[in-house]
């Protein structure tokens, strides 16, 4: 018997029509999938995955961008262009050692240009340096570009599109800065009579040799040794004006100057027969002991020859007696037999070759000046300069002052006892200059006294005691604010640093106390504002080494019996060095702790 199924009734009509709706639904979902969600995925995918190398990018540009801030604070070269290429260079170096998305960045160029445009899996870099106030770009050696700025790009090639044989390229970019923070910086600078110890010298006895003079050397050698001082300070006698000879004798020296025996200074003949006194001191300008090698000197477009170990030429060019032939006859020169014409200019070429054999002052002047140099390469400092010995400077032009209070002389520290005529006269006028530099609280580089400090270091000549405690309290009054007596010449929110560069100890101290512990009472001042005091001794006596170190270590902080780096804490450090070729040295190793300090 055969059954047949009603397919019209309203059950099975019901069953058809949501089969087919189901169908549309279905088929409605494979149509979005295809048309609008699979779209959506695939570009939030690549989004992400654009977003991600951009932020790889990001971390790979401040690597590069702190690298080479780094590289600018290890220079010690004072070649603003050596400094910003070697930055550069590790910079780039730096970010060739990334990857991004998978793909190493080893082939990453340096772009000349600020419009970067890679291709797809490719970087490049572009590289400026900035005024850290304006923020502008600066030329490629300017002592103002003290911010590197890194600017990284990167080609992101979508991966989808390249699987469909697409190929655009999304540029990924980043910018980042490296630099150091700001430094008010100030400088103490040791400029007492100490300072030119072992300039080589010659020390004479000018005689009357019955028509002429003779010279009887006495002592030769460097300054302190020549004389057999004994002082752990030095020895008050000066190679250069002004000479203090009176300061020669006991702690000081074994020689006694004989004031009546020297005469005139100029166009006179020598007064007195040959005596175990000396009547002079001269610069060994050729640089040796005995002046054994002599030396031609060029001043003013002339030349003057000073021959090989012929003192008493060196003598009358120091007197003033070589400046005319009716001068040097007048003065009883034996020039004719030494082969030299006298003329003007003579005294001046003496000065300007003895002034260049100065020691250490002359190397630590130089020393200084590169230490400068390097600071303002590195970073966004502000230089402040005290200058200092029986007290310290008051201002950019003041000058050194006596330690008894009566005049300067050239040739004596009591000028009233010995006074003598021209090349040079006495009392010494000017004085020798003692100038401190104040800090200049304005932004920019315009404002660092850079040139300012450089120009008024250069002059100096050695003269007087050692005040320590006067030349830190005038310092710390530049960086003390207002509010609290002081100038407050710091910009706000500089990282603050002092310098104290000294070839010896505390002698004297113009705050009135005893030098040493006024010295350590300065020190407790600047820990308590926070303030570092780097110590640089120079000491080429080996038996006086152990207690400079006593007064300058970082090794013990007690207020009482430390040192001043120690003393004064916030990372200070001691450096000292015993020989004149570790001056720059130790003002370079300064300065790497002076630019970490303010990382």
């Amino acid at each position: 018997m055969v059954s047949f199924i009603a397919t019209n009734t309203p059950r099975v009509r019901q069953r058809i029509s949501r089969n087919s709706r189901g169908q549309s639904f279905v088929v409605l979902i494979l149509l979005l999938t295809v048309f609008f969600i699979g779209p959506l995925s695939l570009l939030a995918f690549e989004i992400a995955r654009f977003c991600l190398a951009q932020q790889q990018l990001k971390a790979c540009v401040e690597s590069a961008a702190l690298a080479g801030a780094a590289t600018i604070a290890s220079s010690n070269t004072t070649d603003p262009t050596t400094t910003q290429n070697a930055a550069m260079a590790t910079a780039l170096n730096m970010f060739q050692q990334n990857s991004i998305l998978g793909q190493s960045l080893a082939s990453t160029t340096q772009s000349t240009t600020a419009s970067l445009s890679p291709s797809a899996n490719q970087a490049a870099v572009y590289f400026q340096f900035l005024d850290p106030v304006t923020r502008q770009a600066v030329s490629l050696g300017s002592t103002n570009g003290k911010i590197l700025q890194v600017t990284g790009a990167f080609g992101v090639a979508p991966l989808f599109q390249q699987f469909i044989g697409l190929a655009p390229v999304y540029v990924a970019t980043d910018v980042s800065n490296g630099g150091l923070p700001m430094l008010d910086l100030i400088l103490c600078f040791d400029i007492s009579a100490s300072m030119d110890d072992f300039t080589p010298v010659s020390i004479i006895d000018r005689y009357n040799n019955g028509t002429t003079n003779g010279y009887s050397i006495i002592g030769q050698g460097p300054l302190y040794t020549a004389f057999g001082a004994t002082s752990s300070t030095g020895t008050a006698v000066n190679a250069t004006f002004p000479q203090g000879l009176d300061n020669s004798s006991g702690s000081d020296g074994v020689y006694t100057f004989n004031g009546s025996a020297r005469g005139q200074n100029n166009n006179a003949i020598a007064p007195s027969s040959k005596s175990a006194k000396f009547t002079d001191l001269v610069v060994n300008i050729d640089g040796t002991n005995t002046f054994s090698t002599g030396m031609t000197v060029t001043y003013a477009g002339n030349s003057y020859n000073f021959p090989a170990n012929n003192i008493g030429c060196l003598v009358e060019a120091a007197r003033g007696n070589l400046e005319s032939i009716t001068v040097a006859n007048a003065a009883g020169v034996p020039y004719i037999s030494w082969n030299i014409t006298p003329k003007s200019g003579y005294y001046q070429a003496y000065l300007q070759a003895s002034l260049a054999q100065r020691h250490p002052i002359g190397d630590a002047i130089l020393a200084a000046q590169n230490f400068f140099t390097i600071m303002n390469n590195d970073c966004d400092v502000h230089f402040g300069l005290v200058t200092f010995s029986s007290a310290p400077g008051t201002s950019s032009t003041s000058t050194v002052s006596p330690d008894d209070g009566s005049s300067i002389g050239n040739i004596t520290d009591q000028s009233s006892t010995y006074v003598s005529n021209a090349y040079p006269s006495d009392p010494l006028s000017p004085k020798p200059p003692n100038p401190t530099i104040n800090l200049i609280p304005t932004l920019g580089p315009t404002y660092s006294n850079f040139s300012t400090v450089n120009s008024s270091i250069q002059p100096v000549l050695a003269y007087g005691g050692t005040d320590i405690a006067g030349a830190l309290k005038t310092a710390i009054n530049q960086m003390k604010s207002t509010s609290s007596g002081g100038l407050g010449l710091t910009r706000s929110g500089s990282t603050k640093a002092i310098v104290l560069f000294t070839d010896g100890l505390p002698t004297v101290s113009s705050l009135g106390g005893n030098p040493l512990t006024d010295a350590r009472t300065e020190a407790s001042a600047a820990k308590a504002l926070g303030i570092p005091i780097y110590c640089l001794g120079l000491c080429m006596v080996s038996s006086l080494q152990t207690s400079q170190t006593a007064i300058l270590t970082d090794q013990n902080s007690n207020a009482s019996t430390g040192g001043i780096a120690g003393i004064s804490g916030n990372g200070a450090a001691y450096y000292q060095a015993t020989q004149l070729s570790e001056l720059n040295l130790i003002f370079e190793n300064t300065a790497r702790a002076l630019v970490q300090l303010v990382h």
